[in-house]
């Protein structure tokens, strides 16, 4: 019963804590040890602690249910974005894109181009998995033919994907984030450009920089880029009528239709075209769709003479998509709402982020602690929508006591969570675009030049209250 339940001291609260992030860092980052396999652990842990303070496995399931119900869309769009892959493998969607990005790429600009090329996208259709899961899906086989570094190439993509999740008006945390916090969207989205534009620039001069000693590209780049182009064009009937199930993507964003629709349409009409143009079996297109396409459905392949460095960039392009393929990331998900459960009923986070409001008596110490317990909560919990509103329901008060207008928070919370949620390999995030780039979380990382310098600059702007307003805005103008 909730009555029985005793209250954990602020000590004993920060002491799980410590636990907990030890053993992520011991079985994660020491051990290698699956995610699953840590989540399960701390869950455990957190499940004795919880019951010692009067919580019940019971209580930890009744949280799982609401949790896996508010995320039931997510795992839609987690299962279509699989199948989208999947289709656009086998129609030649994909493989187009790669086939243009060959010929119009110089190594020198690589990791511009695919920053640039993904902000454009991902602005435009507000999501940072159906980005990260198409184009850059193709600007990786690029990367794969030109022999350059997958890590910094994975950085770009994960960069501007994550510039329209942040601020596209058709991005579900942006909407969620201005939601929560009780601000206007646009309003929102205006504040943000604070933020955004300085870390824009930086990331630009960070993957021109990162890209200056790729100048024009060696023989044996070019030779390969070749190889690869030749082998795409006859594997696949390339032609511009197979980029209508990317033109579908786009048009269903801009009319704002439900996204789930918009992705399993895309993929049908794959389907469609792989039929009309591909000559590849009706049971293998459909088999693509589900358990993903393999190089082997391509009855081209087989009587090719390719060196094996370009046999192995087309199985690192072509073998991929499928739904089955995300049933990974989902599991990931479930393990981290089962120790989210946990974590709620336990009562330790509560405790220490009650303990937490009282020292914010500045307006620098409100922002900051908004950011810090942003992070920690989509560390813990690895969903930033969630941490949106447990920041909203205990900063409020803060907010409103220093006539800080809610798009503060709104920022805040977005730099703290939106941005750090798919730099930690245990969230779904995180997990999603390691599985689809296929480059560890902790490899492209450190690349992932706009999510890190946009917290960096938002860092900046919450120490700047000290001395000036400029961009941080208030409910009346301060005396």
């Amino acid at each position: 019963m909730m009555d029985a339940r005793k209250v954990p001291s602020f000590s004993s609260a920060l002491c799980l804590l410590a636990v907990i992030f030890f053993i992520f860092a011991a079985g994660i980052g020491l051990l290698n040890y699956p995610v699953e396999f840590t989540l399960l652990c701390i869950t455990i842990v957190t499940c004795f602690y919880a019951r010692y303070y009067g919580g019940s496995w019971a209580d930890v399931m009744k949280s799982l249910v609401g949790k896996i119900k508010d995320a039931v869309p997510a795992i839609l769009i987690l299962l279509s974005i699989g199948m989208l892959i999947g289709c656009w493998m086998v129609s030649g969607t994909i493989p187009l894109m790669v086939y243009y990005g060959l010929a119009a790429i110089n190594p020198a600009y690589l990791y511009l181009t695919a920053f640039l090329v993904t902000v454009c996208i991902s602005t435009f259709t507000g999501t940072s998995w159906g980005t990260a899961g198409t184009i850059g899906v193709a600007l990786m086989a690029v990367a794969s033919a030109m022999d350059v570094s997958l890590p910094v190439t994975a950085g770009a993509v994960i960069s501007g994907a994550y510039f329209g999740d942040k601020l596209s008006p058709l991005s579900d945390t942006t909407n969620m984030a201005a939601i929560a916090a009780g601000a206007d969207l646009y309003q929102s989205i205006r504040n943000m450009l604070y933020t955004a534009l300085p870390a824009f620039a930086v990331a630009c001069c960070g993957f021109y920089a990162l890209g200056s000693h790729l100048h024009g590209g060696t023989g044996e780049q070019m030779a390969a880029i070749a190889v690869m182009k030749s082998a795409l064009s006859q594997l696949f009937w390339l032609n511009p009528l197979l980029l209508c199930p990317a033109l579908l993507v786009f048009v269903g964003a801009i009319k704002k239709w439900d996204s789930v629709i918009v992705l399993v349409a895309s993929a049908l009409s794959g389907i469609v075209l792989a039929v009309l143009f591909q000559e590849i079996a009706l049971t293998d297109i459909i088999a693509a769709a589900i358990n993903g396409f393999k190089s082997d459905m391509l009855p081209g392949l087989h009587g090719m003479a390719l060196d094996e460095a370009t046999g192995r960039n087309i199985n690192v392009l072509l073998n991929r998509g499928g739904m089955y393929s995300m049933t990974g990331p989902i599991v990931v998900m479930l393990c981290a709402f089962m120790f989210a459960s946990a974590l709620d009923v336990s009562g330790a986070l509560a405790v220490i982020l009650r303990s937490l409001v009282k020292k914010l008596n500045t307006i620098t110490r409100t922002l900051l602690a908004t950011m810090l317990t942003s992070s920690i909560l989509v560390a813990c919990t690895g969903n930033a929508v969630i941490s949106f509103f447990i920041v909203k329901s205990m900063y409020d008060p803060c907010y409103k006591e220093k006539n800080l207008h809610m798009v503060n928070m709104s920022r805040a919370m977005e730099s703290g969570a939106t941005l750090l949620e798919g730099l930690f390999p245990w969230t779904i995030s995180g997990m999603f675009m390691a599985k689809t780039l296929g480059v560890a979380t902790i490899d492209y990382a450190p690349y992932v030049l706009f999510n890190l310098s946009c917290l960096m600059i938002a860092i900046i702007f919450a120490i700047i209250p000290r001395w000036t307003s400029f961009g941080t805005r208030y409910v009346v103008t301060p005396v």
